[in-house]
């Protein structure tokens, strides 16, 4: 079983004293804020240098003190952290976060008693505190009262069911108090509390803190087929390939009919330009589940990496038969049979999409962009404006539209265009404008 999960912070990140102030034109800004924005920037030295002349020019000014001593922590002085904690308390006696903080560093000092007398403070001024509940915890059970620490997890668990470092750590408390049947429980709960986390992470863009928490999912249960499925897609997302094709090859050979693994393992293989293994393996994804749309979608998409633009069409034909609204399905279909140069049925299958998706912006444009090619013009144009309708941004619509105005005699609106597709960054309308000697 695992040991207890300990309760580092990155307190710069935390600092729960620090609120930027509103700057505005011309306004003298202080050297609180300005140590405010180097504690963000991670210039810990420069933070601490405009926090000193804080203190200096305002003694009682117990946030720069608070803040000076998280920065200090964070760099690993705790007697100098602990220092500024004791001076911003005496300046206002009241603040849980404070006393809080103190708790840290004696207990990253091995001062477990001193720690939890200071988390126990933080509690009386704040009862719902659940960090301060949870590393008092991690503190009792340092000092070997892992009764008063089960109680706090407990607490902590009250508070927020879906904790997973506190189901961790009061699963391994329990098995320090003999109670195996109770730990089993709580370190099964925390397995799948570390992999919902994951997968929030992965929601919210925290792809690193993703790969942690499947991770940690992982130490506790080594057989967990889909942590390693996942984990192997955010590895992917980060460029480790390597990594992403041993996540997903250990979640096969945990669980042979795992489809997604399969599936992601064949479309990682495409990517890199491993045909025979990626069809492989999607062969045994649809050998697993014959009846999902995705498997033939992702070989689909496979297919038309190598350029085989008719078997990529069989695929989106098999995956709209088992899923007839699957928009993204018609959105490729219609992209592969225009390279095989069927543009009318390209123009069906985009249109078939924005039945189901009328807002889609990629739809409108990918059926301008074939309304070009069979010259109507007009209609592009129409196209590519519903696109823009729906997504402002489309840098490639304006350039697209502003070709179209330009070659109905439209040279003002086409310039217009081109203008706002270079703003946004497309190279090819900036290129075009330079060779005009035009700027944007």
């Amino acid at each position: 079983m695992m040991a207890d999960f300990r309760h580092l912070i990155s307190f710069i990140a935390i600092i729960l004293m620090t609120q930027h102030n509103v700057v505005f034109a011309g306004e003298k800004r202080d050297f609180y804020t300005i140590g405010n924005d180097k504690a963000a920037t991670g210039d810990y030295s420069g933070a601490i240098a405009e926090y000193t002349k804080a203190i200096k020019l305002d003694p009682k000014n117990a946030k720069a003190w608070n803040n000076r001593g998280s920065v200090k922590l964070s760099m690993g002085d705790r007697k100098g952290a602990l220092e500024d904690y004791k001076k911003a308390l005496t300046l206002n006696p009241g603040n849980s976060e404070t006393y809080y903080h103190c708790g840290v560093a004696k207990s990253e000092l091995g001062d477990y008693r001193g720690a939890i007398k200071d988390y126990t403070r933080a509690l009386e001024l704040n009862s719902q505190f659940t960090t301060a509940y949870f590393s008092r915890g991690v503190a009792e059970s340092g000092a070997g009262d892992n009764a008063a620490a089960l109680a706090d997890y407990n607490r902590v668990i009250e508070l927020q069911p879906d904790n997973a470092d506190a189901w961790n750590n009061r699963g391994s408390t329990r098995i320090k108090l003999g109670d195996k049947e109770g730990a089993t429980s709580d370190l099964i709960k925390a397995v799948h509390a570390y992999f919902k986390r994951g997968a929030d992470k992965v929601a919210k863009g925290d792809k690193k803190g993703a790969i942690a928490d499947y991770s940690k999912a992982l130490a506790l249960s080594p057989r967990y087929s889909d942590a390693y499925n996942n984990r192997g897609n955010v590895k992917n997302d980060l460029g480790d390939k390597d990594g992403a094709l041993a996540d997903y090859s250990k979640a096969i050979e945990l669980d042979s009919a795992h489809t997604l693994a399969w599936n992601n393992r064949g479309f990682l293989k495409a990517n890199l330009g491993d045909k025979e293994g990626a069809l492989a393996d999607f062969a045994k994804a649809i050998e697993c589940n014959p009846r999902s749309p995705e498997v033939y979608f992702k070989r689909a998409l496979a297919q038309t990496t190598f350029g085989s633009y008719e078997q990529a069409v069989a695929d989106y034909n098999k995956s709209i038969e088992l899923n007839p609204k699957f928009v993204l399905a018609y959105l490729n279909r219609g992209s592969a049979r225009f390279k095989l140069g069927a543009k009318k049925e390209a123009l069906a299958d985009y249109t078939s999409a924005l039945a189901i998706d009328p807002k889609n912006a990629d739809g409108y444009f990918n059926r301008g962009f074939v309304k070009t090619d069979l010259h109507d013009k007009e209609g592009a144009i129409a196209d590519f404006t519903k696109a823009l309708e729906f997504n402002p941004q489309y840098a490639k619509a304006y350039y697209k539209r502003g070709i179209a105005k330009s070659e109905l005699g439209d040279e003002a609106g086409g310039l217009a265009d081109m203008k706002e597709a270079a703003k946004s960054g497309l190279k090819s309308a900036q290129e075009l404008l330079k060779q005009k000697g035009i700027s944007w």
